[in-house]
């Protein structure tokens, strides 16, 4: 891999592997302890589950409010900030007396952990180019779909053994031996000369100049449908497969880590295929697939052929073109934006959170169990984005086209 910078291949995948992979251990982890926190510190007002709220606004809040910050002050003391402050708001939310604290420090939490997310794909960005973005992305993906399989069942036996707080120490663990990482092992990959100057007047200029970009936007468009699939399947699966299908939850959970692992997999097969693929190639292959997934997702709940075993099916091709799907999406986003970096990942994680809200309401709020609602989000952001994949291929292909200047 051609890097501009110091930083080691090995570093980079690491380093972006633990912290998508913080998505993960912030939300997934303390699932399972969710009654439990309800029962020591909830109230009828104020359900542990609005913790979980807290946290998904802190992340898309976080992102865009702070993510241009990074082409200010540099991605190294910015990253270890960042961390710092996860870190700490997840030890005092172990030790929070009522649920409006807790709450309050789980999006303090969030917060902290969108602006180290931000500065995942910024410091790629820094030092690799196209297909090596897109390569590490992929392998990051394996690395959350795999955390995000496991975090669930460490999240339960700490908790058996230790209670709910204890969970919460948990990440504030990984929190510092993430922040003992970085401190070692990452240099600063931003020159000064490369650094935005002023303040949010120019952070705002900056965003509004990557706006501008009509590849940054399809890209992150394709980025938003990408993660508004992964949230809707997120939120609309585990009840079609239990309440509706009747399978055990344990049952359900291999299911759900059968469709997790698929990710995982496409997303190494992703990466190998980058060797000799261009993203922009693969998504023109995966897009439409997604769409036909999709369609057999919507298929599979509507008729309730094969039950059970016809929606894992289904989902469980759709879930895996996320994974060729999400990382060249963020690597054309990213390498699309020039030296705002910082601006474009903000925006990139703005624009996957809005997706994946918009589509996680609209199956909570008509309290879909069928799947049905599910499968029509799912359809619907996998059709945005194939039409996404045909405007980017136009637009590479019209490019193509024009002759050089010498040739004029």
């Amino acid at each position: 891999m051609s890097t501009r910078s110091p930083i080691s291949t090995r570093t980079l995948v690491v380093l972006t592997s633990v912290l998508f992979s913080l998505g993960p251990v912030t939300v997934d982890l303390s699932l399972p302890a969710l009654p439990a926190m309800q029962r020591a510190i909830g109230s009828p007002a104020l359900r542990a589950e609005l913790s979980l709220t807290a946290i998904f606004f802190g992340m898309a809040l976080g992102q865009f409010l702070f993510g241009a910050i990074a082409d200010r002050h540099g991605r190294r003391p910015t990253l270890l900030l960042s961390l710092g402050v996860f870190t700490a708001a997840a030890t005092a939310a172990a030790a929070a007396p009522d649920m409006a604290l807790f709450i309050g420090l789980r999006f303090v939490q969030a917060m902290g952990y969108a602006v180290a997310t931000v500065l995942s794909r910024s410091i790629v960005a820094d030092v690799c180019d196209g297909r090596d973005v897109a390569r590490i992305f992929s392998k990051a993906f394996m690395a959350m779909a795999l955390v995000t399989v496991l975090a669930p069942v460490f999240g339960g036996e700490v908790l058996t053994h230790f209670g709910w707080r204890a969970v919460l120490l948990a990440m504030a663990a990984v929190g510092a031996v993430t922040i003992a990482f970085v401190a070692v092992s990452v240099p600063e990959t931003l020159p000064q000369t490369k650094r935005s100057r002023g303040g949010w007047t120019q952070a705002a200029s900056e965003y509004a100049g990557v706006l501008r970009s009509r590849t940054f936007v399809l890209y992150a468009v394709l980025a938003g449908c990408s993660g508004g699939i992964q949230f809707a399947y997120n939120t609309g699966a585990p009840s079609a497969l239990i309440e509706h299908d009747g399978l055990a939850a344990s049952t359900a959970g291999i299911c759900l880590g059968i469709i997790a692992i698929s990710m995982a997999a496409a997303a190494q097969l992703n990466a190998w295929l980058l060797k000799v693929c261009t993203p922009l190639r693969i998504l023109f292959y995966a897009a439409p697939v997604a769409f036909l997934a999709a369609i057999l997702v919507l298929a599979s709940s509507a008729s309730g052929f094969l039950g059970a075993a016809g929606l894992t099916a289904a989902l469980t091709l759709a879930i895996a073109m996320n994974g060729f799907l999400g990382p060249n999406a963020m690597a054309g986003a990213m390498t699309s934006a020039g030296n705002h970096v910082g601006a474009a990942s903000a925006l990139l994680g703005v624009s996957m959170f809005l997706f994946g809200t918009i589509g996680s309401g609209l199956i909570s709020g008509l309290h879909d169990r069928s799947g049905t609602v599910m499968s029509l989000v799912i359809v619907s952001w996998a059709c945005l984005g194939l039409l996404q994949v045909v405007r980017l291929r136009r637009q590479s292909a019209a490019s193509e086209a024009v002759p050089p200047p010498s040739a004029v």
